[in-house]
């Protein structure tokens, strides 16, 4: 039987650590997910920032909107109904509040590439939210990957992530450059799991937050990783299976090819 594992990447590989900064109130959130955070709000949009951007070095009082102009971002997951050109309209927001995070972040000792985030509400023009991210792989992580190929199991990686950080990661844990789909927001990683399907592979997908839930319904087993602590309930309720370390994927996947 030709399978595959679709991997989501942070919170499923990777421990993450995620500093998230209200900009109304000035508090820094502890244990949110920030696909839950956009799910709140309708017009919400999580916008990940470029790559490889010396943040730390920039101007504070910088506006975040000149920022924006600056470098490459993107949606990776909405609240629909959204304007994507709002974004820029937030005059007021300064890269002091993307900054903020992003410091306590780099007194972590982190082995993933630190990444920045924004959640603005597109119905009103204005970035609520600032996200500084990075993380360490889940122990076991690289063994694992090692027993699926042993078994003949297609391994891929899709993730929000940019494809900068992915090959990275895909370098430290042995996956295929080829099998890696950066930027990809819940419906490429749906599209994956169809598209894999067709070519006649039983697909497993294992994830951990709402984005991944359409590719969950969509394979044909959905596993969530339990691991990292923080896990979306859509997913938490979607997942065929729990699993409460990533190396218990392998005997879920020899269960499922018996």
């Amino acid at each position: 039987m030709k399978t595959a594992v679709v991997f989501d990447c942070s919170g499923t590989l990777v421990e993450v650590i995620r500093i998230v900064k209200e900009i109304e109130s000035q508090k820094f959130l502890c244990n949110h997910q920030t696909v839950d955070i956009v799910d709140n709000k309708r017009g919400r949009v999580l916008t990940v920032i470029g790559e490889n951007i010396p943040l730390l070095n920039l101007d504070p009082d910088m506006p975040m909107r000149e920022l924006l102009q600056r470098v490459k971002w993107r949606i990776t997951y909405c609240h629909p109904p959204i304007f994507k050109d709002n974004i820029l309209k937030d005059s007021e927001t300064k890269v002091k509040e993307l900054q903020d995070p992003a410091y306590i972040l780099s007194r972590f000792k982190i082995e993933t590439d630190p990444g920045y985030a924004l959640i603005c509400d597109t119905l009103r023009g204005k970035v609520e939210y600032t996200v500084a991210t990075g993380g360490c792989l889940f122990e076991g992580v690289q063994e694992t990957m090692r027993e699926l190929k042993d078994m003949g199991v297609e391994v891929y990686i899709a993730s929000g992530d940019s494809g900068y950080a992915l090959e990275k990661l895909s370098r430290l844990i042995g996956v295929d450059r080829d099998h890696i789909l950066p930027e990809a927001h819940q419906h490429l990683k749906r599209d994956l799991v169809l598209k894999l399907k067709r070519e006649g592979y039983k697909v497993v997908m294992v994830g951990d937050g709402t984005n991944d839930v359409p590719a969950m319904l969509e394979s044909d087993l959905s596993v969530i990783n339990l691991q990292g602590g923080k896990v979306s309930k859509k997913a938490l309720e979607t997942a065929d299976v729990k699993i409460e370390n990533i190396r218990e994927i392998v005997d879920v996947i020899r269960r499922f090819l018996s």
